[in-house]
């Protein structure tokens, strides 16, 4: 089982995937990357309030450190095909998502599934207690892993 976070421009209907990451549940599968917004053509769209208050991240470091979306969509696709993908904000990450293969033409080969999904139904309001209370640190990868912990966690009755 996968766990995906993904961290954009904004929260506008303009907005893109500016970071991608994942990891499985047991944190022996791990990836995370930025994303270059100048290699999509037509991300324009910028949030300072986001750049400063949220991920910390600009423009600038994305655009100098980041993956061309080519490269992070065929990473992206693989990982898709061969696991199910959980998100905690499976609705919004699956938007950035569409953006992310729309800017190389193509579609999302899987749909990201609910992270509620990843525990027994028993224990799903356990997970949506433990979901509201931590703080996050709005970095893709670190968002993953403390997902992933705390799912790890509400499967084992902790």
């Amino acid at each position: 089982m996968i766990i995906l976070d993904i961290e954009a421009s904004s929260l506008s209907e303009d907005s893109y995937p500016i970071e991608i990451a994942w990891c499985s549940l047991n944190g022996q599968l791990t990836y995370s990357t930025l994303i270059n917004p100048d290699t999509a053509g037509g991300w324009e769209d910028w949030d300072t309030y986001a750049e400063t208050e949220i991920h910390g991240l600009s423009r600038e470091i994305c655009c100098s450190e980041g993956a061309n979306v080519v490269k992070v969509v065929q990473a992206t696709e693989e990982l898709l095909l061969d696991h199910p993908v959980f998100s905690d904000a499976h609705w919004q990450d699956q938007k950035w998502l569409d953006r992310l293969f729309e800017a190389v033409g193509k579609r999302p080969p899987a749909k990201l599934m609910p992270l509620d999904q990843a525990v027994p139904p028993d224990k799903r309001f356990d997970l949506a207690v433990r979901l509201a209370t931590p703080t996050r640190p709005h970095r893709a990868l670190a968002d993953c892993q403390l997902l992933a912990q705390i799912v790890r966690e509400v499967r084992a009755g902790a």
